[in-house]
């Protein structure tokens, strides 16, 4: 197992992760890294924040290294009549 280092950037505040947490590959750490975005992205803009939150992951020594880009907005759409769809199957 290694030691992955998640560091988060373009929140309120940018959080340096001293302690870290252990998986088993780099595929897992990008899955809890992409969580992690999504829940704090989720967090804010129910804030009404929609900045951008990326979580880039360490490994020390050997320098393993992803990031995790997380990108919400909310659109105003002008409202249409109950029941007016334009779908089609």
């Amino acid at each position: 197992m290694a030691r992955y280092y998640f560091d988060i950037y373009n929140c309120p505040q940018s959080i340096h992760d001293d302690e870290g947490s252990e998986f088993d590959s780099l595929d897992v750490a990008m899955q809890a890294a992409a969580c992690s975005a999504t829940e704090i992205e989720t967090s804010l803009l129910a804030k009404g924040d929609t900045r951008d939150v990326v979580i880039e992951a360490v490994t020390v020594p050997t320098r393993w290294f992803c990031s995790s880009l997380t990108s919400m907005t909310i659109e105003q759409h002008v409202s249409r009549p109950r029941g007016s769809h334009s779908w089609s199957a």
